[in-house]
């Protein structure tokens, strides 16, 4: 709809036609179709809550799973880029022109980028991946796009999720950041991290120099490819980083390293405060 948006902005159509092509692009399109696909007549939701939405409705699966009303869930994590969307980060100068280097001393901001991936839930798995452990979510409300710079909020969903898996900071083998590349993003997770874990802390990296920023489908790709690196006993390095910000006091990896992993935190931070944080484990074999 952003075309009509456009149009409406510039005078091309009325308020009415825009109202009806608005409302012709409902947010629960996809769940609808994946819902028709498979025939699947049970409860469904859909969570936009910005960059942290994927996160938060693996986090809302593994409730319905916990309280019993459902046996298995299908969550998925979908972003498709439109041209407002662009703009609006455009408008906020927080776009880089060349690769993103998260926690790079020369960081220059966030690529966008577009995508989807979709995991499968289960109460009971016979042969289960991963399991997630425990989830975290805070709303610190500091700003309606700019992070809380100590992180505090950050922190607090990382705290709870540690809490709910019964770990302390120390159990954990690594921390998947939200890591996006924008200045203040980066320092203020690298804050948050480092009041909860200290600056000798897990390996923390991000994987967005590879795949960009798909904002609300971020949380899912990025909790994919942790399973897939937990599998292979694999950490993922931040590709890019040459130069880490001496201010943000965390144990950065900037290159792939192998070893077992039984703990990961996957962090997330989004628009208006909201912040997620799932810990998935993996028992050694």
């Amino acid at each position: 709809w952003d075309s009509a948006f456009v149009d409406f902005v510039g005078g091309k159509i009325g308020r009415e036609d825009f109202r009806t092509q608005f409302h012709r692009q409902p947010l629960g399109d996809l769940a609808v179709s994946v819902q028709s696909y498979f025939e699947h007549d049970g409860p469904f939701s859909v969570v936009t809550s910005a960059c942290t939405a994927a996160t938060q409705a693996l986090a809302l699966g593994s409730l319905w799973l916990k309280h019993g009303r459902v046996k298995r869930v299908l969550v998925g994590g979908v972003e498709v880029l439109c041209r407002l969307t662009c703009e609006g980060f455009r408008s906020l100068q927080l776009l880089s022109d060349e690769p993103a280097t998260p926690f790079d001393r020369a960081r220059k901001g966030i690529n966008l980028s577009e995508g989807s991936a979709f995991l499968c839930l289960e109460r009971d798995p016979k042969h289960p991946l991963v399991k997630m452990a425990g989830v975290g979510f805070s709303t610190d409300g500091f700003h309606m796009t700019a992070p809380q710079p100590d992180g505090e909020g950050s922190r607090l969903a990382m705290h709870h999720a540690l809490a709910r898996a019964g770990l302390e900071p120390k159990d954990v083998d690594w921390i998947h950041s939200h890591g996006t590349g924008s200045i203040h993003n980066d320092a203020s997770e690298g804050a948050a991290i480092n009041r909860l874990f200290g600056g000798s802390g897990p390996w923390v990296s991000s994987t967005k120099w590879l795949h960009g920023h798909a904002l609300g489908a971020s949380g899912a790709i990025e909790t994919a490819l942790v399973v897939r690196a937990m599998l292979e006993g694999r950490i993922l390095g931040t590709r890019g980083l040459v130069d880490p910000d001496p201010t943000i006091a965390i144990a950065h990896l900037k290159e792939d390293i192998i070893q077992p992993v039984r703990h990961v935190l996957k962090n997330t931070l989004g628009f208006g405060g909201a912040n997620a944080a799932l810990l998935l484990s993996r028992e050694g074999e």
